[in-house]
C-alpha cells in the first residue's frame, strides 16, 4: 500500500468537510432524540398530575392522549432502526471461482496489488457498469461490513480484458478508501431522511386513525405538529450533509482512477472511459426498441444486440474498429460539444469524463502490458449468462413474457426500419449531418451572379466545426434562458473559462445572441456558394432539377417545423392516459382531448392533402394517418380505458413523427446525392 498514490489534499479537504457534515447531522438528530425523551418525561409527568387530580373517563383519555404524544414523537425519530431493508438481487448471478477462474484470476491480481480485503461476493449484472456495495443496515456503522462486488454483463460486453481489467481497480481502488466508511452514515442519514420525511405519510396516518376514537386525534394532530417541526429540521440540514459528501465522493473517484492508472495503464483506462457512453447507448436502444415493440418481439440474446448497435452507431459517427471494439476518441466527443458554459453539478457522485480523463493521463503508472482480447472471451458460457440476464432485465423493466422471440439478425432488420438514419453523403466530410441545406428565394441567388463559383474549402474541417458551434451556441442561449427563469438553481457557473454569478445571465445573452447571428450568417453564405458553385457546373437541365430541389426542401423544412409542433402540442394531451388518476380527473383530461383531437386532425388532413410531403406518402403511411383522421375515439367509458383506442392514439403519434422524420431525412439525402453527382465535390 506504501507504493500507491496517497489522497490529495483537496481529498483530505473534501473528507474533513463530509465528516464534519456528518457530526452535525447525527448530533442534531440525537438531539431531536432527547428533545422527544424529555417530551416523553414531560408529558408523563403531565399526564400521572392529571390523574392524580381524579379519575374518570375524561382523565383517563387525557391522560393517555398527553403520554402518547412523546411516544408518537420519539418512534418518528427511531423507527427507521426497525425497518427490514429489501436488498433486491433477483437481476443478478453470483459466480464463483470454480466457475469462473479466468475472471477470478483478474480480480485475484487486483486484489493482490492493492492489498485489500477480497470482495465477501462477486455478482453478474445486466448492466454496463462495475460497482462496490455492501448491505447498508443500521448496524453498519459499528460493525465492520464486507463489501461485494457486481459487474455488468454488458461492460464486459463492450471491453477488452485490459479494459475490464482498468475498470475494476478502479473499483478495488475504492475498496482502499477509509473514507467509504463514512458513505456508510451518510447512508444512514438517508434511510432516516427518508423514513421521516418522505416515508411518512401512514405513519401519520395512523396516528390520527389508528384509534378509532375521535377525542384521540386532536392529541394526534399535536404529535403531527412537532412531528413537522422536526421534518423541517432533519431536511434543512439534509441539503449541506449530501452535497458536501457528492464533493468528497468526486474526490474518491479521482483517488480510484489514480490506483487504476498507477496499477494499469491509463491508454486502456482512458480507451474504456471514452467507450462507456456509446455502449451505454447500445444497450438502452436495444431494450427501448422491445419496449416500444407493444409486446409484438423479445431478445433472445440482448448483449448480442448490443454490440450490433454499437457497430451502427459507430458507423454513423465514423468510429473505427479495433481489436474487435469501437475506438472513441476525446476529439470524437468534443467535435460534437461546442457549449462554453460549464455548470458543476454539486450532487453528482462522479466528474465529468472529460475532467477524469485529463487527470488520468497525468497519473503515476507502471505501463502494465495491454491485453486486447475480448472480456467475453475469459467468461465461461458467456453466451448462455447473457440470455439468462436478458430474461433478467426484462422482468427488471416489467416487459412481458409474451411475443415472438427474435435472433439478433432479424433484430437488426427490424431496429433498422423502426428507427431508420441516414449518414449524409460522405464527400461532405459531414457538413451535413447536423445542418440542412436550406435555401430561400433561390430565383434571387441565382440572378445574383453569371459568373462561375470557383470550390473553397465550402466542407473544410473549419466550416463542420462552424455547424456544431451553431448548435452549442443555441444550447448555451436555452441554459442561459433557463437560468433567467431559474435563478436560485445555482449561484455561479462559467462561460468561456471565466466564473459569473447566475445573476449575470441575463447581461451574456446579447454577446451569445450576435455570435449566433454571425456564424448562422458565415453558413448561409458558405450554402449559397454551394448552391451557386453546384448550379453553374450543371447542364440546363441539371440546373433546373437542383433548383427545384432546393425550392421544395425549403417547403418541406419550414412545414417540418410546422407539424412537428402540432404533434409536440397534442401530445401533451395524451399523456395522462400514462399516470394512474382518480376517474373524475380522467373524465376531465378525456374532455380536453377530444377537443384538441380536431385541431389537431385537421393539421393531419393538411399533411395528407396539401402540404410538400403529400406525394412522398407511401400508401401505407396514408392509410395509417387516414384512420386516425376518420377515428370517433371516446378512450374512456364505464370507469376503464378502452385500451385498445388508447394505444391506437399512441401508436398513431410514433408512426406520424417517423413518417415525418424519414420523408425529411429521405429527400434531403436524395437532394445531396444528386448534388454530389453534378460534379466531383470540391
Amino acid at each position: 500500500m506504501n507504493n500507491l498514490p496517497k489522497i490529495s489534499s483537496v481529498y483530505k479537504s473534501k473528507l474533513a468537510s463530509a465528516i464534519v457534515s456528518v457530526l452535525i447531522f447525527f448530533t442534531l438528530y440525537f438531539v431531536l432524540i432527547l428533545i422527544s425523551l424529555l417530551l416523553i418525561f414531560l408529558l408523563g409527568y403531565g399526564a400521572v398530575k392529571i390523574l392524580a387530580f381524579d379519575i374518570n373517563t375524561f382523565t383517563i383519555i387525557a391522560a393517555i392522549g398527553l403520554f402518547s404524544i412523546g411516544l408518537f414523537v420519539f418512534y418518528f425519530l427511531i423507527r427507521f432502526i426497525f425497518s427490514n431493508p429489501h436488498y433486491d438481487k433477483s437481476h443478478l448471478i453470483e459466480i464463483t471461482r470454480n466457475h469462473q477462474p479466468e475472471l477470478f484470476a483478474v480480480i485475484d491480481g487486483i486484489v493482490l496489488e492493492t492489498n485489500v480485503q477480497a470482495p465477501k461476493k462477486v455478482f453478474l449484472s445486466p448492466d454496463v457498469n462495475a460497482s462496490v456495495s455492501y448491505d447498508s443496515i443500521f448496524w453498519s456503522m459499528f460493525l465492520p461490513a464486507k463489501k461485494n462486488l457486481t459487474i455488468g454483463i454488458g461492460l464486459i460486453n463492450s471491453t477488452s480484458v485490459g479494459e475490464l481489467k482498468t475498470i475494476l481497480a478502479h473499483e478495488f481502488g475504492h475498496f482502499s478508501q477509509k473514507s467509504m466508511k463514512v458513505g456508510g452514515y451518510v447512508n444512514q442519514a438517508e434511510k432516516i431522511i427518508f423514513e421521516t420525511v418522505y416515508n411518512n405519510k401512514n405513519y401519520e396516518a395512523f396516528i390520527l386513525e389508528g384509534s378509532g376514537y375521535a377525542a384521540f386525534k386532536f392529541f394526534g394532530l399535536i404529535s403531527i405538529g412537532f412531528i413537522s417541526v422536526f421534518q423541517f429540521i432533519l431536511k434543512s440540514v439534509s441539503n449541506f450533509l449530501f452535497k458536501n459528501h457528492a464533493s468528497l465522493q468526486r474526490e474518491m473517484e479521482y483517488h480510484a482512477d489514480a490506483i487504476s492508472t498507477y496499477i494499469t495503464n491509463p491508454k486502456e483506462q482512458v480507451s474504456c472511459l471514452l467507450r462507456l457512453e456509446l455502449s451505454q447507448s447500445a444497450l438502452d436502444n436495444s431494450l427501448l426498441f422491445y419496449t416500444n415493440s407493444e409486446q409484438k418481439y423479445l431478445p433472445e440474446n440482448l448483449y448480442e444486440n448490443q454490440s450490433s448497435l454499437m457497430k451502427i452507431i459507430s458507423e454513423k459517427n465514423n468510429h473505427s474498429y479495433e481489436n474487435g471494439l469501437p475506438k472513441v476518441d476525446a476529439e470524437d466527443i468534443k467535435r460534437y460539444n461546442k457549449t462554453k458554459i460549464e455548470i458543476e453539478d454539486q450532487w453528482a457522485s462522479h466528474p465529468d469524463i472529460d475532467k477524469r480523463i485529463e487527470k488520468i493521463w497525468k497519473n503515476n503508472t507502471k505501463n502494465c502490458l495491454e491485453n486486447n482480447d475480448l472480456a467475453k472471451n475469459i467468461v465461461h458460457g458467456f453466451d448462455n449468462i447473457c440470455k439468462i440476464l436478458t430474461n433478467k432485465y426484462l422482468t427488471l423493466y416489467h416487459i412481458k413474457n409474451v411475443g415472438k422471440v427474435i435472433d439478433d439478425k432479424e433484430f437488426v432488420s427490424l431496429y433498422l426500419e423502426k428507427y431508420p438514419y441516414q449518414t449524409m453523403n460522405t464527400h461532405f466530410n459531414g457538413y451535413y449531418e447536423r445542418h440542412h441545406p436550406v435555401l430561400e428565394n433561390i430565383d434571387a441567388i441565382i440572378n445574383t451572379t453569371d459568373q462561375h463559383i470557383k470550390a473553397d474549402g465550402f466542407f473544410s474541417d473549419k466550416n463542420v466545426s462552424l455547424v456544431h458551434e451553431k448548435i452549442g451556441i443555441e444550447n448555451d442561449l436555452n441554459t442561459l434562458n433557463y437560468l433567467i427563469a431559474n435563478p436560485k438553481v445555482i449561484k455561479t457557473f462559467k462561460y468561456n473559462g471565466a466564473l459569473y454569478k447566475t445573476k449575470d445571465s441575463e447581461n451574456l445573452i446579447p454577446e451569445l445572441s450576435q455570435n449566433l447571428e454571425n456564424v448562422k450568417a458565415i453558413l448561409a453564405e458558405n450554402d449559397r456558394q454551394i448552391f451557386l458553385y453546384f448550379y453553374s457546373n450543371a447542364d440546363t437541365q441539371n440546373k433546373t432539377v437542383l433548383a427545384d430541389k432546393y425550392r421544395k426542401f425549403a417547403i418541406i423544412d419550414r412545414e417540418y417545423d410546422e407539424f412537428h409542433g402540432s404533434i409536440n402540442e397534442f401530445i401533451k394531451h395524451i399523456q395522462f392516459m400514462t399516470t394512474q388518476l382518480p376517474f373524475d380527473q380522467i373524465r376531465k383530461y378525456r374532455a380536453v382531448l377530444l377537443n384538441q383531437e380536431k385541431p389537431f386532425k385537421k393539421k393531419l388532413n393538411e399533411f395528407l392533402e396539401i402540404s410538400s410531403y403529400k406525394d412522398l406518402l407511401t400508401e401505407q403511411h396514408q392509410n395509417v394517418l387516414k384512420q386516425f383522421i376518420d377515428s370517433e375515439y371516446i378512450y374512456f367509458n364505464n370507469d376503464h380505458y378502452i385500451q385498445k383506442e388508447v394505444n391506437a392514439v399512441f401508436t398513431l403519434v410514433n408512426e406520424y413523427q417517423t413518417i415525418l422524420n424519414k420523408i425529411y431525412l429521405d429527400f434531403k439525402e436524395e437532394l445531396l446525392n444528386f448534388q454530389a453527382g453534378l460534379k466531383k465535390v470540391p
